[in-house]
């Protein structure tokens, strides 16, 4: 009885396959059909339609070719397949985590574009590292940071990191178009204000002086004081500051002065 056999064209159509995946599969001597005598066309057969989904299972598993090659001319799957299965599994776990950490960074992007219109690129750039490496920076708190001050300050819900974000999106916005005013000016004061409120709201004090409050170790102490300045360096390492060098400056004296202010109309309060 004559074997049924298709030609590359019939055998991709049956199948659901591109030629050029046929081709390429030939090629790496994955799936080679034999070549008709005559003619030396590529001649596929049933047993190639079996073969074909073996492979399409195997690379729907996330398997690689080569991978595939070693296992494609086994008639039995022995406990080396599962080893291969549980390492797979892994791979595509670490995947998925990629994936969808990508796309709520997309998402929180995405709607910080829709309500800014359009931002600056180093803001964006670096908000965007930020999010990118949120998991980082809290694996580097541990030990310096109180973890009830991290939850909030990277809460799981996602409408609240966006939220946070625009309104540290609005600052580093007014940093850029208020540098180089002096820190008791209307628009500086009331940007730093806002800024500071926003801070202790999301950390959830009363006061500026309680922000000590949300480090683990006595800051007080110059061991505790480097290791906290090491943390902040590396922070900074893999999230990139939005501001230029002389933003950088401007931010840091009119901070200082700012709370000097504070301090001054503290005292004169009581």
């Amino acid at each position: 009885m004559k074997k049924e056999t298709f030609s590359i064209s019939e055998f991709a159509n049956s199948i659901g396959v591109s030629l050029r995946t046929l081709y390429y599969y030939d090629e790496k001597n994955i799936l080679k059909p034999r070549r008709d005598e005559n003619t030396g066309h590529r001649v596929y057969e049933k047993e190639d339609m079996l073969q074909l989904h073996k492979i399409m299972t195997m690379k729907f598993l996330g398997m690689s070719l080569d991978n595939i090659k070693d296992y494609i001319q086994l008639d039995i799957f022995n406990l080396n397949f599962i080893d291969t299965l549980r390492l797979q599994e892994s791979k595509l776990i670490k995947d998925k985590e990629q994936i969808d950490m990508a796309l709520d960074v997309i998402h929180r992007t995405i709607y910080l574009l829709e309500n800014e219109k359009e931002v600056d690129h180093d803001i964006l750039v670096s908000l965007l590292a930020s999010m990118q490496n949120e998991k980082k920076q809290l694996e580097l708190a541990k030990g310096i940071i109180k973890d009830g001050v991290m939850k909030k300050l990277f809460p799981q819900r996602a409408k609240e990191k966006m939220l946070f974000e625009k309104e540290l999106l609005t600052f580093c916005k007014r940093v850029k178009e208020n540098c180089g005013r002096p820190a008791d000016n209307s628009e500086v004061k009331q940007m730093l204000d806002d800024f500071y409120s926003l801070i202790l709201d999301e950390v959830d004090m009363d006061s500026s002086k309680e922000l000590t409050d949300i480090f683990s170790v006595d800051i007080n102490v110059k061991e505790n004081e480097e290791r906290v300045e090491a943390y902040i360096q590396e922070i900074e390492r893999f999230v990139p500051t939005p501001f230029t060098a002389e933003e950088k400056t401007w931010l840091e004296q009119i901070t200082t002065d700012y709370m000097s202010l504070l301090s001054n109309q503290k005292e004169r309060e009581n």
